[in-house]
């Protein structure tokens, strides 16, 4: 006869399956009423709230004190759609935060701590197609911070503490159709200029146009809307070289001098050793007078 498992063991079991069943384990303090859907908003909430409906879609964590995206998350909830995680505590993005976000469309990050993004921050979150970040302390943007990115549409990196962009952070969403970039401290100096000649072409791109965006004068104590510069303004930028460039230049040029110095000296030696083993044509003639 088969012995029965304990019947402690037996209840054990079933609460964990019904944990995992989809629709279920509504987290403590939040709501699940609509179908797939977590509302935890405005809960004091620490950290995202664990464990909820394995096939949620939609997440509204906003108005908590969550400091950080666990690793992991996305790999339980890669059904998610629709995330709000606005007016939190989150400090940074972590390496490989988004990976199994094939799905997540929606991302609302602003009103947060973030300071930095770091190369590939959004990887594997390709399906993107809003993303803010608005309302943080973005200092920086990595060049390679929105790689992956094709599909996202809306960008809003307003009222940051960016004073500069590279502009390859941008060539790399083909699908962007709005960007917010206004109540930022930017500096119109030489490092602007690639940007204000991007803003210029995609001026279509910004809700706000170019009056929201206003920059401070490297030379004067003021700041200027956008649309009371021109191309001109950077006139000066346009033969400017950085430090990298220079030294570039210069290295180049050591070493094509080098190169000519040497491939001088090794044509100089085969011509010599050319002359040395090729007999003289004044010698032939003489030796054969003697022979006559």
């Amino acid at each position: 006869m088969r012995p029965r498992a304990p019947a402690a063991g037996v209840f054990g079991l079933c609460c964990f399956l019904l944990l995992l069943r989809p629709g279920h384990a509504c987290p403590a303090g939040c709501t699940c009423s609509a179908p797939h859907t977590v509302d935890c908003r405005d809960r004091g909430l620490p950290s995202v709230p664990d464990p909820f409906p394995l096939d949620v879609r939609k997440l509204l964590v906003a108005g908590n004190r969550i400091q950080r995206i666990p690793e992991d998350f996305f790999i339980f909830y890669g059904d998610l759609v629709y995330l709000d995680l606005r007016n939190n505590s989150l400090r940074a993005l972590e390496d490989g935060t988004f990976s199994g976000s094939a799905k997540l469309a929606f991302l609302d990050l602003s009103y947060n701590n973030l300071t930095q993004l770091r190369a590939g921050a959004f990887r594997s979150a390709g399906r993107l197609v809003k993303l803010s970040l608005a309302n943080n302390r973005l200092a920086g943007v990595h060049e390679a911070a929105f790689e992956s990115l094709e599909s996202l549409q809306v960008l809003e990196l307003n009222d940051n503490n960016l004073r500069s962009l590279n502009v390859a952070a941008l060539d790399a969403l083909p699908a962007l159709r709005a960007l917010r970039l206004d109540g930022n401290p930017w500096l119109c100096d030489c490092d602007f200029a690639h940007l204000f000649s991007w803003i210029q072409e995609n001026t279509s791109k910004l809700p706000k146009g170019l009056d929201a965006i206003q920059c401070s004068l490297p030379t004067e104590n003021r700041r200027v809307a956008l649309r009371e510069l021109s191309e001109a303004s950077f006139s000066e930028c346009k033969f400017s070289l950085s430090l990298t460039d220079l030294f570039i230049i210069i290295f180049s040029g050591v070493a094509v001098s080098i190169a000519a110095i040497i491939s001088s000296f090794f044509l100089a030696t085969v011509v010599q050793c050319f002359q040395r083993c090729t007999p003289n044509k004044d010698t032939e003639d003489e030796d054969e007078d003697e022979e006559d």
